[in-house]
């Protein structure tokens, strides 16, 4: 017998039956209780659990009514930091949805209250897949309230309205430059830390549309000119399709390229993980939306790419040219899936032929 802790701090056992290997659950987090069933399951007897009397469910639960007190008690379960990998992502989660219902009895989250706490937050005007998260942080919270003992069963969740996909998300001008602050605000708070050379990143992500891959990976050697212009050459081996393509460089990224050459490392210009620019990342976003001047949860990084061929589509280049730019294997896919063209667009466009 092997008696082993799961993430969920749920006990198992494993056995042999018959002469074959058996992995069991115990059903509990405290030890020796689980030691004791596990005896019971060894020995072929399969313990029904004990029913809770509210003062023992009482006790089990420790104390939790509202749903403020369960997302506490999430903290540790989980939602703690074995077991999420954004602890950032929780916390902002919480403090969004508990204005509309943290000091809710945990018993009133009916599929009703659940309804009208999605209709909330859409219109507050969170984007579709914005509410889809926050609806099912609090799903999986109501899963936890069930094996708590504060509900029979988890209610039905809300269907939600289908939600584009997110990286389709478009950076405005005045959110940009709302990034850019909070950049140089952590500058000079952090002087230490990568904040610098993160603003260099996204620059080059929304200027340049590439995919975060590829600066990260870019070299010296890939900067090269063509009739005196600046442009990234990005080798086949080091894009999405395998075939290399070539980027015009803005003014402002040229700008960026003495800092970058100096403090290059292995002649990497960004000696940067993903994972450091995502944490970066997720820091300024919750920069920003504490100003109370914009809300960019739903904006990543892939989004610079979004807004970059966008802009060059609303700039006047032609489809075929920003597909290039992008490299995409068809120009299909730079129509439909990246370049979002509204109403302003469309009059532009029909006061130019008129």
């Amino acid at each position: 017998m092997n008696l082993r802790k799961k993430p969920s701090g749920i006990w198992v056992v494993d056995h042999e039956v018959d002469g074959k290997r058996r992995r069991t659950s115990t059903g509990v987090k405290d030890k020796t209780e689980a030691l004791r069933i596990a005896r019971d399951i060894v020995l072929g007897i399969n313990p029904a659990p004990a029913a809770q009397t509210p003062v023992a469910r009482e006790a089990a639960s420790g104390g939790i009514r509202t749903m403020s007190q369960l997302w506490d008690a999430c903290l540790k379960t989980v939602w703690s930091p074995a077991q999420t990998k954004s602890q950032r992502t929780v916390m902002s989660n919480i403090r969004i949805l508990t204005p509309f219902v943290g000091d809710e009895q945990v018993s009133n989250m009916t599929p009703t209250r659940l309804q009208e706490l999605s209709d909330a937050l859409v219109a507050k005007g969170y984007a579709p897949a914005t509410v889809k998260r926050k609806m099912d942080a609090v799903g999986r919270s109501l899963t936890e309230a069930v094996r708590l003992g504060l509900l029979k069963q988890r209610p039905s969740m809300p269907l939600q309205a289908a939600a584009d996909n997110y990286k389709d998300r478009i950076l405005t001008e005045a959110e940009e430059a709302l990034v850019f602050a909070a950049i140089d605000k952590r500058i000079v708070r952090e002087p230490a830390r990568q904040w610098t050379r993160f603003r260099h990143l996204v620059r080059w992500l929304i200027d340049g549309g590439f995919r975060l891959s590829e600066p990260l990976q870019a070299t010296e050697d890939w900067l090269q000119e063509n009739k005196g212009r600046p442009f990234l050459a990005i080798p086949g081996e080091f894009t999405k399709s395998g075939k290399g393509r070539s980027v015009p460089l803005s003014e402002a990224i040229m700008e960026t390229v003495p800092y970058l050459k100096t403090t290059a490392v292995g002649r990497r210009l960004f000696p940067m993980t993903p994972a450091t620019a995502w944490y970066l990342w997720n820091t300024i976003r919750s920069d920003v939306s504490a100003t109370g001047k914009a809300n960019i949860d739903d904006v990543v990084l892939h989004t610079m790419r979004h807004t970059c061929l966008t802009r060059l589509i609303r700039s006047g280049m032609r489809l075929h040219h920003v597909s290039k730019w992008a490299g995409h294997a068809d120009v299909v896919i730079t129509e439909k899936r990246y370049v979002k063209v509204d109403a302003g667009d469309l009059l532009d466009a029909y006061d130019s032929v008129i």
